[in-house]
C-alpha cells in the first residue's frame, strides 16, 4: 500500500517520521540518568547531606556522661551492718589471750544465761528480745561481740581477742574463712558441728581489714568485718 501512494506524499510521511524520532532521541536527552531506581535502593534527597547515619541500624554517636559517686569520709559503707563512723563500733575485746585449749576450738555459747542487749538482723539492731522471736534459725549466721551488741562491723587494735558468735543450724561439717588485708585466707576446719549457738575467739594479729565467714555443709553464713587498727 505504501508503494502505490504518490512520491511526493511518500516522501512526506518519511519526513514527519523523521521529526518525531528526533524529538524522542531530543527529550530522553534532557532526563538524568538514575542508577538504583529499584525497589529498596536508598536515594539522595535533594538539599539534604548523605550520612552514613540516614540508614536504620546505622549506629549513631550519644554524648558519654560519666557520673561520680560521691562517698563522705570516715563512711564504711560498703559493709553491711558497718557504723557511719569506722569509731561508732568498737568490739568488745581483750588483750590477755584465752587459755590455749579455748583457742582456735569451736565452743558452745549459753543465750539464755548470757544473752546480747542488741542483734544486727535484717538491716538494723534490734533488742535480743525482739530478735529471737523473729529469727528463722534455718541459715547459718555470723556476729562479732561490740559495743553495739552482736554486730557485723568492729573496730579493734592490734593485740584484741574478740569472740566471734555464731549460730548453726544444723549438724554438719564447718569451716570458717579468714580473709586478710594482704589478699590471703585462713582457713579453720571444725570438723562436724552440732545446732546452737557457738563462739570462737578472734585473734586482732594484723593491722588492716580482715572480713569471715563460715560455712556449714557447705552453705555460707553472712560475712562480718573487724578492722584492725
Amino acid at each position: 500500500m505504501l508503494f502505490n501512494m504518490p512520491k511526493a506524499l511518500l516522501v512526506l510521511c518519511i519526513l514527519c517520521l523523521g521529526i518525531a524520532l528526533m524529538g524522542i532521541v531530543s527529550a530522553d536527552d534532557n532526563q538524568p540518568v538514575t542508577y538504583g531506581a529499584y525497589p529498596g535502593k536508598p536515594t539522595t534527597v535533594v538539599g539534604q547531606p548523605t550520612t552514613a547515619s540516614a540508614y536504620p541500624s546505622e549506629p549513631t554517636t550519644v554524648p558519654v556522661v560519666q557520673a561520680t559517686k560521691t562517698v563522705p569520709t570516715g563512711v564504711v559503707a560498703a559493709y553491711p551492718g558497718a557504723p557511719s563512723s569506722t569509731s561508732a563500733v568498737t568490739a568488745i575485746y581483750s588483750t590477755q589471750a584465752p587459755p590455749a585449749s579455748q583457742q582456735s576450738v569451736l565452743l558452745p555459747y549459753s543465750v539464755q544465761t548470757a544473752p546480747p542487749t542488741a542483734v544486727y538482723y535484717s538491716g538494723t539492731f534490734m533488742p535480743w528480745t525482739s530478735f529471737y522471736q523473729i529469727f528463722p534459725a534455718k541459715s547459718p549466721a555470723l556476729w562479732v561481740a561490740s559495743s553495739a551488741g552482736w554486730s557485723w562491723y568492729a573496730s579493734c587494735p592490734v593485740g584484741g581477742w574478740i569472740q566471734n558468735l555464731m549460730y548453726v543450724p544444723y549438724t554438719g561439717t564447718m569451716k570458717l574463712y579468714e580473709f586478710y588485708p594482704d589478699g590471703s585466707i585462713k582457713l579453720y576446719s571444725y570438723g562436724f558441728a552440732t545446732p546452737g549457738y557457738k563462739y570462737i575467739w578472734f585473734w586482732a594479729d594484723t593491722p588492716g581489714r580482715h572480713i569471715t565467714l563460715f560455712t556449714i555443709f557447705d552453705k555460707p553464713s553472712n560475712y562480718i568485718t573487724i578492722d584492725v587498727l
